[in-house]
């Protein structure tokens, strides 16, 4: 009489089941060794079952290792299947439907059924890193390639990047005011020194699917638009904060009148120095801030703020003296900021969100910065516009030049997928991407782009 008891199912059996199931699309979270990948596996095998040819199932990875560990698991169960035999019926846990091993013998059977032959031939089955995948459909139209049917990838693009900067920096002469105005205000900012110019324009070219936006690269431009869409993410969070902050100070209601006058206090006792953007208000900033001038307001008010209350380490004060603004001699004064420290002190969470106020970012730029954010765009558009010309003539690209030509093929200018887009992904009946996290905003806007096709 055996001893081993049988292998309890996991809690989360029911779960797991169900992402076997073909009909449904699924997305698994879960923690890392959980197993995510195995589970990927089993659909992979699962789906094999089902299509009419095995590259009609795209399974995405984001290292070739990852891809090739994950071929290599499919290629183990399908070769244990033929070793066991078609015939074998698996049983015990196995009837269930979700061991490796009942996929594994549908996918041998329906394999041999159409003549596949995939364990000798595992290179018909697509388990795929994402750049590889993108030059796939970059390749089934060499026309939006502009760089005929190789896109060989560029060993090292560094060296492509720089010669578009250096192209970009010559034209200075003959270029268009507005470039020839760029240039010089970036130099100015930047001390004069083209070197590092020339290096942080090379790390921009390497990292441009990160910024290379329809806003970046139109030429003619509604700057106060642009503007105020920029500013928008700033203004969030700064809302966000300040709306936290007045809750809890509402549940001291003297504090607001008290800090005020107190930082007059320490203001004039520093002959402006500290505190200013507070004391000359007239009242403590409070309410919804309609525009970011008033955002901004209250921003630089709570912070300095936080500089009378707390230390450089984000704790309250426990003694004040002269380079708070508070002379020795000036105890009173002395004895209402503590007063007010301990007041506050016992509002839960108040520290932390006045602590916080010292991080946050400008509610809108200033107009100086403003200058320098449209220098850059009108810099970063001119050197991709030159990068796009050093690819054409080196016969050479870089991955994210692969990706964007693999997203300009599965949608066109209006938005919608076009013939190829539709014919492209007629040709695939499941994707399946393994560690989804790990993916850009560039890979999540082209599976978008592969979804809407469908």
């Amino acid at each position: 009489m055996s001893n081993v008891l049988p292998k309890a199912s996991p809690p989360d059996q029911a779960q797991r089941k169900r992402a076997l199931d073909a009909s449904r699309s699924i997305l698994v979270e879960a923690p890392a060794g959980s197993g995510k990948t195995d589970l990927l596996t089993r659909r992979f095998l699962r789906l094999l079952a089902e299509v009419e040819e095995p590259d009609q199932i795209v399974a995405i990875t984001f290292t070739r290792a990852a891809a090739a560990e994950m071929r290599h698991r499919i290629v183990t169960e399908l070769e244990k299947a033929a070793a066991q035999g078609l015939t074998t019926n698996p049983s015990g846990s196995q009837s269930d439907g979700f061991s490796m091993e009942a996929p594994a013998h549908r996918a041998l059977e329906h394999s041999q059924a159409l003549g596949w032959n995939l364990i000798e031939l595992s290179s018909r089955l697509r388990i795929l890193t994402i750049d590889a995948f993108c030059r796939e459909l970059a390749l089934a139209q060499p026309l939006l390639a502009g760089l005929g049917g190789g896109l060989e990838i560029a060993g090292q693009p560094a060296e492509l990047y720089r010669r578009a900067v250096r192209r970009t920096f010559d034209h200075m002469d003959s270029a268009a005011p507005e470039l020839q105005g760029a240039i010089g205000a970036l130099l100015l900012w930047r001390d004069n020194n083209w070197q590092e110019m020339e290096e942080l324009l090379v790390q921009m070219l390497a990292q441009r699917d990160r910024w290379m936006h329809g806003f970046v690269l139109e030429r003619e431009q509604d700057w106060e638009v642009l503007r105020e869409r920029l500013e928008q993410p700033f203004a969030r969070t700064v809302r966000a904060n300040m709306a936290e902050l007045s809750a809890l100070l509402d549940q001291a209601p003297h504090a607001r009148a008290e800090a005020l006058e107190l930082s007059r206090f320490a203001c004039a006792q520093s002959a402006g120095a500290l505190y200013r953007e507070l004391a000359e208000l007239a009242e403590f900033p409070a309410g919804r801030f309609e525009s970011t001038e008033l955002l901004e307001e209250a921003r630089e008010a709570c912070v300095c703020l936080a500089g009378l209350l707390l230390t450089n380490d984000g704790g309250f004060r426990k003694q004040v003296n002269i380079s708070h603004g508070f002379p020795k001699e000036r105890k009173a004064e002395k004895k209402r900021l503590l007063q007010l420290i301990a007041d506050l002190e016992a509002v839960s969470g108040l520290q932390a969100a006045l602590a916080a106020t010292r991080s946050l970012p400008p509610a809108r730029y200033s107009d100086d910065d403003w200058r320098i954010v449209r220098a850059c765009f009108m810099l970063l558009r001119h050197a991709a516009a030159e990068l796009k010309v050093v690819f054409a003539e080196s016969a050479a690209v870089d991955y994210i030049e692969v990706a964007q030509i693999a997203q300009h093929t599965l949608q066109e200018e209006d938005g919608f997928p076009g013939d190829a887009a539709i014919a492209i992904a007629d040709g695939i009946r499941h994707i399946l991407v393994d560690e989804f996290q790990d993916t850009s905003r560039r890979q999540h806007e082209l599976l978008r782009r592969f979804i809407a096709a469908w």
